[in-house]
């Protein structure tokens, strides 16, 4: 079934050709045979074809084909393909139904996918102008941390290792000598003590992460011994061995990476619009969004379900939906109070109702419900007047204001 839409494939796309060349890009590499791989009837591969298409190929495949006898297989395998399809079109494999479902349904495939790279989702691309925005405003992204490399003599001992710099910077002994003979860092010790290259502030091996380690190695130069340095896991001399500097990448290097960036923020955007117009030329209706609108609820419908719900938790988030869906509605200040209240008298969780209360006078500072807070956070634990509905409560608290 895989080689049968492969090469449906290759019919849809007439100009190119199973593991090799097209005709007329033939007809360019064909004035040499000492340039071609393998030659069948006017059709033909070049050796550099073989060469390109052994380096896109995954571990283990390239291993496989990567000699001289390889590649003689791989151009034969090359060549059965081929010949697979000539043989195909001599055949009645078009004329099956199954093969034609599956023939439609790549050609949809290709050209769906061609028409969203090349006119839909390019407007999304931008402007040379917005990239170079965006590169100067984010060059932290795009800097390659300094890098350093440096070896260490590891010891939970500081007197061992103070002993052990004398030994170097006095006596004159080889620094990797002593981290091999008296290191107690087991993944470094056969290594010289050597770190690796590491940025600072990153991993380190054999010593992980350690910011007092890499705030010391900051302070330090190349070629010189300091230390014994304190860290978590006990003492280090160490030798910065190369520091190579932070580097700012060029804009062309990452000219690319940034229209990705920026083309996948805008990209949703631009494929609502551009369907919104184009489906004005159709006759078009998602029957699931009729149903999914009619399911949603408007804020009344939401504050009246939640003031009949016997479930506390149920009743803040059907209050928060409103808050949520319908920040500017006049029942979104109510539904904060609400939740507030709920909290308070229901649940006896007086943080959250707190936090909700404040909500109230922060979001909505002219309303009533506002007033109504600043009342509930003075009141707070204290037993509350019976009361129908929120008008009740209000009456009641302006007839102890008065």
């Amino acid at each position: 079934m895989i080689r049968i839409r492969v090469l449906l494939l290759m019919v849809v796309l007439s100009s190119l050709v199973a593991g090799g060349c097209s005709k007329k890009e033939t007809a360019k590499v064909a004035e040499s045979e000492e340039a071609l791989a393998a030659r069948i009837g006017d059709w033909s591969i070049t050796r550099e074809y073989v060469e390109d298409y052994l380096r896109r190929l995954p571990e283990p495949q390239r291993s496989r084909f990567d000699s001289p006898e390889g590649r003689a297989l791989l151009t034969e395998k090359l060549m059965q393909e081929e010949l697979a399809y000539l043989e195909a079109k001599k055949s009645d494999l078009l004329s099956r139904p199954e093969v034609k479902k599956q023939l439609e349904e790549a050609t949809r495939s290709i050209l769906v996918a061609a028409y969203f790279n090349e006119m839909v989702d390019a407007k999304a691309r931008p402007s040379d102008e917005e990239m170079h925005d965006y590169y100067d405003a984010h060059q932290d992204q795009y800097t390659q941390l300094e890098t350093l490399r440096a070896q260490h003599v590891f010891s939970t001992d500081k007197q061992k290792l103070e002993e052990i710099k004398e030994r170097v910077v006095e006596g004159g002994e080889k620094f990797t000598t002593m981290a091999h003979q008296y290191s107690e860092d087991p993944m470094t010790k056969g290594d010289g003590g050597d770190l690796g290259y590491f940025n600072p502030g990153g991993y380190i091996r054999g010593v992980g992460y350690s910011k007092e380690f890499t705030d010391a190695l900051a302070q330090m130069e190349t070629g010189q011994i300091y230390g014994p340095i304190k860290w978590e896991k006990g003492y280090s001399l160490v030798r910065i061995n190369e520091k190579q500097p932070a580097v700012l990448r060029p804009y062309d290097e990452v000219r690319e990476e940034i229209a990705d960036r920026l083309s996948r923020d805008k990209i949703e955007n631009v494929r609502m619009e551009h369907f919104t117009e184009v489906q004005k030329g159709y006759d078009t209706h998602n029957y699931l969004r009729d149903e999914y609108n009619k399911m949603q609820r408007g804020p009344e419908e939401l504050f009246n379900y939640a003031q009949n719900s016997n479930d506390p938790q149920q009743r803040i988030a059907a209050f928060q939906q409103i808050i949520d869906k319908f920040p500017q509605d006049k029942y979104a200040p109510q539904a904060m109070f609400m939740i507030g209240f709920v909290y308070a008298e229901e649940l006896k969780d007086y943080t959250m109702a707190d936090r909700s209360f404040n909500d109230v006078i922060t979001k909505y500072p002219d309303t009533e419900m506002a007033q109504t807070a600043r009342w509930m956070l003075d009141n707070l634990e204290k037993p509350l007047p019976k009361f129908e509905d929120l008008d009740d409560l209000n009456r009641q608290i302006d007839a102890k204001s008065d």
